[in-house]
C-alpha cells in the first residue's frame, strides 16, 4: 500500500495523493455499500472515487465545502491507473478491519515524509500527552482552534471516555484554515464514532477572532513562530489582554487567543517552540511576566528533541488555567501562585534513525505527575504531589520565576540528573545543529545577564 501511495505521489502533489489515500482507507473501513462499488469499479478510478465519496455525505454533514483531492482535480492516464492500483492494494491490506490504526499510520507517514512548517499532523504520543495533561471530562466542551487531522480532539474524547462512566465523551469542536485538513479531521472523527463540530467553513482562527464557545478545555498545536499571522490588521485586538504580540512570531497571539476561548474556569494545553519561554524580546518577555502575575500559567513541560518529523527545534507544552482553586475541573489542591515545571527531555525513545517518540508509559508518567499536583480525580493520581519525581519536576513559586526574569525554561528550576532517566546530560546538545547551539548559547548568556541584573537590584 505504501508503494502504491508513493507511486501516486510521483504523478500528483503529495497532499493530493494522500487525500486520495485517506479517502480510500476511510471507504474501505466503512465497507458494504460504500466500498463495494469502488473496489469493483469499471473505467477511470477518479470518478469512481468521487462517486463513492459523495455517498458518505461527510461533505454536507461537516460542511466541508468544495472538495479538492486527487479525484476531484481530475486524474488522467497513468495517474488514474496508479489511483486504481492504490484502491486494489488497500483492499488487500489485512489490517483494514482496524481502520483507526491504518488511518493513523497513514497520517504519521505523510507527516514523516512531507511535513514542513505547520503542514504536518501531530504525532500520536504528543496528542496523548496534550489530552492527558488537560484531562477532559465527559460533557466538557473541548476546542482545538488549529485542529489539522483532529488527533487532539480524538485523544481528548478517548481520555474523557476512559475517565468517565459508560459511553459519555467530551463535546469536541475544531477549526482549521485548511479545507483539506478539515476533511481529514472529519474522517478521523467519524472513524472514532465522534460527531464533532468543525465549524461552517475553513477559517484562520487568529484573524477570525474568538468563537464564543467558552470552552472548558482548549488543546492546540499551532505552527511554530508563524511570522505572517496578521499583526498589522489585529493591532489593539481585545484578545491581547497581556500585550500586543510581536510582528515576527505568532506564539503569543496563539496563547492569548486560546485564553480568550476559555470559560472562566477553563484550562488549556498548547505546544510552543522553546523560544517562546526564554525569548528576551521585549514584547514576549512582558507578556510572559503578565501571564505569571495574573496566575494563568499552571505548568511547562520541556519535550525531547526529534519528536517532530520536520524540525529539530525544541518544544514545550504550556498548561494554562484560569482558575487554580479547588473545583471539579481542576482538582482538590489549590495551586495559586505556583507553576509546575517538568523537564522531560530525556524520556523519548528511538523510533528509527531519524525519529524519537514518547512511549505510552512515559506519557502516563507525566500525566500522573500533573494529576497528583492538581489533586485531580484520576485513578493514576495516587499521591498529593510529584515528590516521587523530584529529580525532573518541581513546583515553583511566582517569586522564583520573577528572580529568573520570567524565563519559563524548565531547566532553570529543575536539576535533572542523568541517572533518573538513563540518558546523557549532553544528549539534546549533541543533536542540535551548530547554528541552533550558537543561538542557544546567546539566549543562555542573556538569561544569565538578566539574573545578574535581578540580583544587583535586590542588593
Amino acid at each position: 500500500m505504501w508503494r502504491a501511495i508513493d507511486a501516486l505521489c510521483e504523478m500528483v502533489a503529495p497532499e493530493d495523493a494522500y487525500q486520495a489515500a485517506f479517502q480510500v482507507i476511510f471507504l474501505r473501513s466503512s465497507g458494504g455499500a460504500l466500498w463495494s462499488p469502488l473496489v469493483r469499479h469499471f473505467g477511470p478510478a477518479g470518478p469512481a472515487l468521487n462517486m463513492a465519496w459523495a455517498n458518505t455525505r461527510l461533505d454536507s454533514v461537516f460542511r466541508l465545502g468544495v472538495r479538492r483531492s486527487a479525484g476531484a482535480v481530475g486524474l488522467f492516464g497513468e495517474a488514474d491507473r496508479r489511483l486504481a492500483a492504490l484502491i486494489v492494494e488497500v483492499d488487500r491490506v489485512e489490517s483494514a478491519g482496524q481502520p483507526v490504526g491504518l488511518f493513523d499510520a497513514c497520517l504519521d507517514r505523510y507527516s514523516h515524509r512531507f511535513g514542513q512548517g505547520g503542514n504536518y499532523y501531530t504525532p500520536r504520543g504528543i496528542a496523548r500527552l496534550v489530552a492527558g495533561l488537560a484531562s477532559p471530562r465527559a460533557g466538557e466542551r473541548v476546542l482545538d482552534p488549529v485542529c489539522g487531522s483532529g488527533r487532539l480532539l480524538v485523544e481528548a474524547a478517548r481520555w474523557a471516555r476512559r475517565q468517565g462512566a459508560g459511553d459519555d465523551v467530551a463535546v469536541v469542536c475544531g477549526r482549521d484554515i485548511s479545507t483539506e485538513a478539515r476533511r481529514v479531521a472529519a474522517m478521523n472523527l467519524t472513524l472514532n464514532s465522534l460527531p464533532g463540530d468543525l465549524g461552517t467553513s475553513a477559517v484562520d482562527s487568529l484573524r477570525g477572532g474568538s468563537t464564543g464557545l467558552a470552552a472548558d478545555v482548549v488543546l492546540a498545536n499551532p505552527p511554530f513562530k508563524m511570522p505572517g499571522w496578521g499583526h498589522d490588521e489585529l493591532v489593539g485586538d481585545p484578545r491581547w489582554s497581556f500585550g500586543q504580540p510581536p510582528k515576527g512570531s505568532a506564539n503569543f497571539a496563539w496563547v492569548q487567543h486560546i485564553l480568550s476561548e476559555l470559560s472562566p474556569r477553563g484550562r488549556a494545553v498548547v505546544l510552543l517552540a522553546d523560544g517562546a519561554g526564554r525569548s528576551t524580546r521585549g514584547e514576549e518577555k512582558q507578556i510572559r511576566q503578565r501571564m505569571v502575575e495574573a496566575d494563568v500559567l499552571a505548568g511547562v513541560v520541556a519535550l525531547p528533541t526529534g519528536l517532530f518529523p520536520h524540525t529539530r527545534i525544541g518544544a514545550s507544552l504550556w498548561f494554562l488555567s484560569k482558575d487554580k482553586t479547588p473545583h471539579i475541573g481542576w482538582g482538590r489542591n489549590p495551586r495559586l501562585g505556583e507553576v509546575l515545571f517538568v523537564d522531560a527531555r530525556r524520556l523519548a525513545k528511538r523510533a528509527d534513525r531519524s525519529r524519537r517518540q514518547l512511549a505510552d508509559e512515559e506519557v502516563t508518567r507525566i500525566c500522573r505527575i500533573f494529576a497528583a499536583w492538581r489533586g485531580a480525580d484520576s485513578g493514576d493520581a495516587v499521591s498529593d504531589g510529584p515528590q516521587e519525581e523530584a529529580s525532573w519536576c518541581r513546583s515553583v513559586r511566582r517569586e522564583e520565576i520573577e528572580a529568573y526574569g520570567y524565563d519559563l525554561t524548565p531547566g532553570n528550576y529543575v536539576r535533572s540528573s542523568a541517572g533518573s532517566t538513563g540518558a546523557s546530560p549532553d544528549h539534546d546538545v549533541a543533536e542540535r545543529s551548530p547554528k541552533e547551539e550558537l543561538y542557544g548559547r546567546f539566549e543562555k548568556a542573556a538569561r544569565i545577564n538578566e539574573r545578574l541584573r535581578s540580583v544587583l537590584r535586590e542588593t
